[in-house]
């Protein structure tokens, strides 16, 4: 029977995540003298980062163990360069220099390729080569919702082990089902959900900061998952990869309901959270057709709409994605948006980009004068 601890943190961050770690077993119960350690938080640059301070904490509990190597990695969107200033930027290039320990960029790195036993769409996964030189994976997922997921903890968490190229492949094939396939091809010995500042509205970046003030730790990505997603106000109908691994993995009611709650009850943890409301933030003349598309280019169309100047002045239909096969019988114009998009398609209106940069929609449409300013 799995258990999983809810701690909420009150003053001390360190106190708190030992505490939520000794609640189901301690540090021993996964780690040995000697260990090899890789820490794989969840970093993008912006608000919705792991927070730096709980896994200074994290370091020092593992230096005080005496395991004999550190490291922390991580590839956000794009490429090698997006993930060495997003490390500039959250604080952990300074964090690693205090502690002198490696930080790997896993878009640089070397990938093996995986088997995934029983596949549901991949019969293999390319992975960063250094997930298979340490002995302890720890996961430091952030408690978010997401656009295309409902949610993202744990088990998502693990697609900053892929390459660029596979990220995407993972929105072309059917991402539920592809991240489903990365947990059965690798996992992790320890899971800390940072929930002490969660993301609501949107995801994984531009939405509202919320204080849960609360660390989960458990030992299984989908255990935490599921305890995560009820304080979250989700339904197991809602995050569907959560839902094929249960299926997939034959994980009825029965062991659902035996996984052990310690610390704070999920009633008491539990907190609502807004979800992503796509109507809310793009152009009511928008109408968006999106096949596939990754997080980088939702989140960049996103916020491409937030410094729109005005309303655009007739209705456009946008493309996103890499399988856009047929187009609605309107006569609306058509834009596509993002690479993978503009290379399939011959739309009159078209923004490159992996992702584009967030200004050239509106620069885009003030130069074709399709956007009127808002009168004050």
């Amino acid at each position: 029977m799995g258990q999983v601890s809810i701690v909420r943190v009150k003053e001390n961050i360190k106190e708190s995540l030992y505490h939520s770690i000794q609640l189901i077993g301690g540090i021993s119960k996964f780690i040995q003298h000697g260990d090899r350690i890789l820490l794989k938080p969840n970093l993008n640059g912006w608000e919705g980062t792991t927070n730096r301070i709980m896994v200074e904490a994290l370091i020092q509990l593992l230096l005080d163990y005496q395991v004999r190597s550190i490291a922390i990695g991580e590839s956000t969107f794009g490429d090698a360069q997006t993930t060495k200033v997003c490390f500039q930027k959250t604080g952990f290039q300074d964090l690693v220099k205090k502690y002198h320990l490696p930080l790997i960029n896993f878009n640089q790195s070397e990938t093996v390729s995986v088997p995934v036993p029983h596949p549901l769409i991949l019969k293999n996964i390319p992975i960063a080569k250094e997930y298979f030189e340490a002995d302890v994976i720890i996961n430091l997922p952030v408690m978010k919702v997401h656009y295309a997921t409902g949610i993202t903890l744990g088990l998502k968490n693990l697609k900053g082990f892929l390459p660029p190229e596979e990220k995407k492949h993972f929105h072309e094939i059917g991402l539920d089902q592809a991240i489903v396939d990365l947990n059965k091809a690798i996992t992790t010995q320890l899971t800390i959900v940072d929930a002490i500042q969660a993301m609501e509205r949107m995801g994984p970046r531009g939405g509202d900061m919320v204080s849960l003030n609360l660390i989960m730790v458990g030992e299984n990505n989908w255990e935490v998952d599921w305890v995560g997603m009820n304080i979250m106000g989700y339904q197991l109908s809602e995050v569907k990869h959560l839902r094929y691994y249960l299926e997939d993995k034959n994980i009825d009611e029965q062991r659902i309901q035996e996984v052990k709650v310690v610390g704070e009850s999920i009633e008491n943890a539990r907190h609502p959270f807004k979800k992503v409301a796509m109507e809310a933030i793009i152009p009511p003349s928008f109408n968006l057709y999106q096949t596939n598309a990754c997080s980088a280019c939702m989140n960049a169309l996103l916020l491409s709409c937030s410094f729109l100047e005005g309303i655009p002045t007739v209705p456009i239909d946008v493309f996103l994605g890499s399988n856009i096969v047929e187009f609605p019988s309107n006569h609306h114009l058509r834009l596509s948006f993002g690479n993978c998009c503009t290379k399939k398609t011959d739309n009159p209106l078209s923004i490159p980009g992996c992702p584009p940069y967030p200004f050239n929609l509106n620069l885009l449409l003030k130069q074709r004068g399709l956007i009127k300013k808002e009168e004050s």
